[in-house]
């Protein structure tokens, strides 16, 4: 099992240290409400303020979205896409849910490893209840 790093692990750190965290930490941006059953667009980014390095030795290569355990996407990146300069990737997932969803992100760096986003909460509304 591979370990996994959050933002929080180094948030009492120097400037340095959380800028390293921040570059690495994966968030996700979504509406804290969602219909039931109808599209939802939940955005994951890397990187809170800090831009990520990509050259092709220090680069991500995957994100995925999570509802608790269950995975529901992933985005496979190709560095090249993004070009050489630092970036903040973006990616959009589009989810229908049935539920009311606690979404987590993971992203892989190719030289610091996994790192997990904070847990985020969307209310669903409509559901019917037999």
């Amino acid at each position: 099992m591979p370990r996994l790093f959050s933002y929080n692990d180094f948030a009492g750190g120097s400037e340095i240290v959380r800028s390293y965290a921040d570059k690495h930490s994966p968030v996700v941006i979504c509406d804290g409400q969602a219909n039931y059953n109808q599209p939802f667009t939940v955005k994951v980014r890397i990187g809170k303020t800090v831009k990520h390095p990509n050259s092709q030795e220090h680069h991500f290569r995957y994100i995925q979205l999570w509802n608790l355990e269950t995975l529901v996407g992933e985005v496979k990146l190709k560095r090249e896409d993004y070009g050489d300069d630092p970036v903040h990737i973006e990616v959009p997932f589009s989810i229908t849910p049935k539920v009311s969803l606690r979404l987590t992100a993971l992203a892989y760096c190719n030289k610091h490893g996994l790192w997990k986003s904070e847990e985020v909460f969307v209310k669903v509304l409509g559901i019917e209840v037999d």
